[in-house]
């Protein structure tokens, strides 16, 4: 049993990162290996029209919109449906098989030129999804807090953005969730008839990542952790507003017919609930959990 490991590789002067499929299965939450914990007694959900409310205006005025991105490769069943396409991560580390003309690579060399230093890696992931075909995690995000995605969960540099003073009582509700420290806050969301695709957020390795996952009205999103060993999703229980998971299982959330959006907290549980949920000396997934199950 060891940790999944990055791969990194250059590409026109620069170096990247990514990660291959593995098999690894569902590792789940805590000691109890739980897939993914309901969190609603934990929270109080009596604001969730106002909050709704807040939230909808705020990322309607918002001009700070992004594309998602993650990292790494896709289960070959996910892959198939959508056309054999493969993150964008792996599909520039295996450039020769997606563009065998040559096209893509040149119009990589042309952003890499001709963007600012700190928008080619954007611009790069980007492309790849407009011109090549990469799949797409979720479609945009509204940041509320900034934080190195690496340690977003107990990064003490985090900073409010700009934006945040659109959520106002949004903010006063976080401050009230079971946290000892907020690391990055942010909105993901889909577009009608289109979900989120299977991914992992990074590699499979011992990890102490907090989350909360919320959805406020119209409530219960058809999320789901996915078992590339067994092809089963398991879905968050019917009528949950909220939930927390181990963001290195793959997961996804099936397509709905409107805009969704789901809030994202990242940070650190607060010693009573990570007592309550099995989270030994703060581990989200440690090896030792499956060894002494």
């Amino acid at each position: 049993m060891t940790d999944q490991e990055y791969v990194y590789f250059p590409h026109q002067g620069r170096n990247w990162q990514t990660f291959h499929h593995q098999e690894h299965g569902i590792k789940g939450v805590g000691k109890l290996r739980q897939p993914i914990i309901n969190m609603d007694k934990y929270l109080d959900h009596s604001m969730d029209l106002e909050l709704h409310r807040e939230v909808t205006m705020g990322i309607a005025k918002t001009k700070n919109y992004r594309m998602g991105t993650a990292t790494g490769g896709h289960p070959p069943e996910i892959r198939e449906k959508y056309g054999m396409k493969d993150g964008w991560s792996e599909m520039l580390r295996e450039l020769d098989k997606y563009d065998p003309d040559g096209f893509h690579r040149e119009s990589i060399r042309q952003i890499l030129e001709t963007s600012k230093p700190e928008d080619r890696f954007i611009s790069v992931y980007k492309y790849f999804y407009f011109s090549a075909g990469a799949l797409i995690p979720w479609f945009f995000t509204v940041y509320i807090k900034e934080a190195n995605f690496f340690n977003k969960a107990t990064d003490q540099k985090s900073l409010w953005t700009e934006d945040a003073k659109l959520f106002p009582k949004l903010i006063e509700y976080i401050n009230t969730l079971p946290f000892k420290s907020v690391g990055r806050v942010l909105f993901f969301t889909t577009y009608p008839n289109a979900g989120v695709t299977v991914h992992r957020d990074g590699v499979v390795a011992d990890h102490k990542d907090h989350n909360i996952n919320l959805f406020f009205t119209p409530g219960w999103r058809p999320s789901f952790i996915y078992d590339e060993v067994t092809k089963e999703k398991i879905y968050l229980e019917k009528g949950a507003k909220s939930y927390f998971f181990n963001n290195r299982d793959y997961h996804g959330v099936d397509p709905e017919p409107n805009f969704r959006y789901t809030l994202r907290i990242d940070g650190t549980f607060t010693d009573e609930l990570q007592e309550e949920l099995g989270l030994v000396d703060g581990y989200t997934w440690n090896w030792d959990y499956e060894r002494n199950n």
